[in-house]
């Protein structure tokens, strides 16, 4: 215990004393207090006394009373305390202290300075830039092979590299960590040609053997390990030269090479030493390397040796804050937050913001592979009608934008209000033979996530159905046989710059909210899609088909799609090369920092 963990037992104990009153005390008292020796409790005393938290006048005699004034408020004490956590790095413990607190002002006044720390930092002399913006959680599960959200695929570009790079801008394909690549005319085997001098953050070159156990390694449980379990043999023919063979032609192959799941880890993980921590602290080849990422603070610096040029940033600083999403700006007067992204951004501020129709939906799913009423495709349908989309959105509001229809958004998706009758949909429950047994609808855990499973639980006790919302972390969710036991599931999909790619996974993956609910009918329909697919070279072709899947699964009510959500970002003036991506976020390796003129 240290020292303002001793003064506050004290000063809460005279909370009803003023600061500088002197006041009468025992020694007995005050071993009492500190559970401890009395030489022990002379030692804090001498120790509060030194530190100038309260002035000690020992009383002449042993049991004679002695004499003891606080000089220091709690809020005082609290506001320092925290302060200097966090100056240490300590975010965490410095919010559950300021959280013991039990006074608004005191959060208040933390969260102000608090404040004040983040944005762009220019260090004297070096003129080194530092980013520094909030978060509201931790995010330490970064290894790709096993990323599930779309926060850690976006960290996960930030320091990997993949074979070939997606250009968005021009819809192709481009090269990354290999130069040349080719194939044969059945498009089932595929060479690549790696880069020379490449290297990974601590120090060793990358080469074929690292490609090969990136994608050897990812046999085990991966949402993309459908197409891994496709490849008949990897062989690497020399040091910077690589073979994929297929048992089956796979023109999706360079396509999926380009996403964050295909980042090329080192064949050592970065040694025995690192590979334990590997998904906290990665190794990479990318623009960043990892420093620190822990509950309060995630931390990269600028690889000044990356293949494709140094970024201009010098360090970015990720600092968790808990529930930054309703704090940050809410207090700010004059002062600028240079980075926000989602919820935290606010229209008044004067500051420039990023804004833009999400490419994805929150959806809900039947479990079909279930006993139960959910079987029904009466009672699907009434679900249907019966969930008010333009309702939902107006009541609970945040990012949620619009009605929408499918996953793919469109121009007139934008414009999309569904059809809600809560008559009809009774009549349709009445017709489907409910008889009031509870559902149990699973979400993952997420507060926006969590009022839209409750305001749906809601919604369906005015149809008389029972729904009972259970919200699990994601990584529990994603487990077949915890998604077994779901009658439901409330999720949200965003597809990324390839957006079909991130489809094909959706409905091919054994770790997917969505095919782990297809009857065995659906299934096969869906398995049939999927072949033609992974033979299509043409991303529009492939659409298509994944399409109809998307309608096939609206006609039989097995899929109910609820919204689009906004993507934002707000940020300050002086940050120049600011562009949202397909998850929302900014890739920090364009940023650079406009000086005032």
């Amino acid at each position: 215990m240290d020292a303002e963990e001793h003064y506050l037992i004290l000063r809460t104990h005279f909370e009803g004393v003023p600061e500088q009153e002197m006041i009468e005390v025992t020694m007995e008292q005050v071993t009492e207090l500190l559970d401890c020796s009395r030489r022990n409790a002379q030692l804090v005393l001498n120790k509060l006394t030194e530190s100038g938290y309260l002035t000690w006048i020992p009383g002449r005699g042993r049991g004679n009373v002695s004499r003891m004034s606080f000089n220091v408020s709690v809020s005082d004490l609290l506001a320092a305390k925290a302060k200097q956590l966090v100056e240490n790095e300590q975010l965490n413990e410095a919010w559950r202290l300021i959280d013991s607190s039990g006074t608004q002002r005191i959060k208040d006044d933390f969260t102000d300075w608090l404040e004040r720390q983040l944005g762009i930092l220019r260090t004297d002399g070096e003129e080194r830039e530092v980013l520094r913006f909030p978060f509201y959680r931790p995010v330490p599960h970064l290894d790709p092979a096993w990323v599930q959200r779309r926060t850690e695929s976006h960290w996960v570009r930030q320091i990997f590299d993949t074979l070939l790079i997606f250009d968005p801008e021009e819809k192709r394909i481009l090269p990354g960590l290999a130069h040349h690549w080719e194939w044969d005319d059945s498009s089932s085997r595929w060479r690549f040609y790696l880069r020379k001098g490449v290297r990974f953050h601590h120090g060793q070159e990358m080469t074929a053997q690292d490609v090969r156990f990136t994608f050897e390694r990812m046999s085990g449980r991966t949402s993309s390990e459908w197409i891994f379990s496709l490849i008949k043999a990897i062989e690497t023919p020399g040091r910077y030269c690589i073979d994929f063979y297929f048992a089956q032609p796979n023109a999706v192959f360079p396509a999926f090479l380009c996403t964050d799941r295909c980042s090329i880890v080192p064949e050592d993980l970065g040694g025995p030493d690192k590979a334990e921590c590997f998904s906290a602290l990665p190794i990479g080849t990318g623009p960043f390397r990892m420093i620190k990422n822990n509950e309060s603070l995630l931390v990269l610096e600028a690889n000044g040796h990356y293949f494709e040029g140094r970024p201009h940033l010098d360090r970015i600083e990720m600092w968790v804050w808990p529930d930054y999403e309703g704090q940050p700006g809410s207090h700010r007067t004059s002062r600028d937050m240079q980075l926000l992204y989602s919820g935290a951004s606010r229209e008044s501020t004067s500051e420039p913001s990023l804004r833009q129709l999400e490419n994805g939906s929150t959806y809900l799913t039947f479990n079909l592979n279930k006993a139960g009423i959910q079987q029904n495709i009466l009672f699907r349908q009434a679900m249907d009608l019966g969930l008010d989309r333009e309702r939902m959105i107006k009541e609970l509001g945040g990012l949620r934008q619009c009605a929408s229809e499918g996953f793919v958004l469109s121009g007139a998706q934008q414009d999309y209000a569904g059809s809600s009758d809560l008559d009809e949909a009774k009549k349709r429950i009445q017709g489907s033979e409910y008889g009031g047994q509870p559902l149990n609808l699973y979400t993952y855990e997420w507060l926006e996530n969590e009022k839209t499973a409750v305001w749906i639980s809601r919604r369906c006790k005015e149809m008389g159905v029972q729904l009972n919302v259970v919200k699990l972390p994601i990584e529990h969710l994603a487990d077949p046989q915890v998604l077994a036991q779901a009658d439901l599931v409330m999720a949200g999909e965003v597809l990324g710059e390839q957006a079909d790619l991130t489809l094909l996974e959706l409905y091919q993956s054994r770790f997917s909210f969505l095919r782990n609910h297809l009857s065995p009918e659906l299934t096969a329909y869906v398995d049939d899609k999927l072949t033609v697919c992974m033979r299509e070279p043409s991303p529009d072709e492939r659409m298509k088909q994944l399409l109809d899947i998307q309608e096939k699964l609206k006609s039989s009510s097995n899929v109910i799609f609820l919204y689009h959500s906004l993507q934002r970002a707000q940020h300050h003036p002086m940050l120049e090369g600011i562009a949202l991506n397909a998850w929302g976020k900014i890739d920090y390796k364009h940023i650079w920092v406009k000086l005032a003129t």
